[in-house]
């Protein structure tokens, strides 16, 4: 199953801020039809995410992202693939030089970015700002995996292992992606509560 169908059937939403991108999410989806996976100027977009933790569920391995000026979590555009999971793992694997085991084949969570302006380096072209439906998937890594980060990516040390808690708590206001998107400080507190469901299973 596609993680769009998942989405579109029997996702069940945490909250309702999670609810409310999620039926946001399904109008796009009806509006846009096949085109849902395309990145076009003027058009919400379809990201797909790499959280990633190690084997005890107590660090998060971030990049420190250029294009969002912050610290979070591996992805990229859908770029014409129905798979997500894939894309996840192809952006992991772009942005940290490292390979991870995805740990369930649905989608942990779906929030809605509000995505500023920009012009793409890869196509010239220019994207007035828009949403972005960025989709997650979980990853497992051990801490001694051998990382080789994307410079064009990252910016610093390309990536770091991050104490969970503290990527939870973590949230400065006056980094522009933040400041759009006031929604980031729900999105981690609920996908740190999602991780930890996963401990037991």
């Amino acid at each position: 199953m596609l993680a769009v169908d998942y989405l579109l059937n029997k996702y069940e939403p945490s909250g309702d801020l999670e609810r409310t991108d999620l039926e946001l999410f399904r109008r796009f989806v009806s509006e846009y039809g096949a085109q849902i996976y395309a990145r076009t100027p003027g058009q919400p977009a379809i990201t797909a995410s790499s959280f990633v933790v190690n084997e005890d569920f107590t660090k998060a391995l971030l990049i420190h992202h250029k294009l969002h000026g912050q610290t979070k979590q591996f992805g990229g555009h859908a770029d014409g693939n129905p798979n997500l999971a894939r894309v996840g793992a192809k952006e992991l694997k772009q942005e940290s030089g490292a390979r991870g085991k995805l740990l369930w084949p649905y989608p942990v969570d779906i929030i809605r970015w509000n995505f500023p302006e920009y012009t793409n380096k890869n196509d010239g072209l220019f994207y007035p700002a828009h949403d972005d439906f960025d989709i997650l998937f979980l990853f497992m890594m051990s801490e001694s995996a051998k990382l080789k980060p994307n410079k064009k990516e990252s910016f610093g040390v390309g990536t770091e292992w991050m104490n969970l808690e503290i990527w939870r708590d973590t949230f400065d206001k006056t980094i522009p992606t933040n400041a759009v998107n006031p929604q980031n400080w729900d999105y981690q507190q609920r996908v740190y509560q999602k991780i930890q469901t996963f401990k037991t299973r």
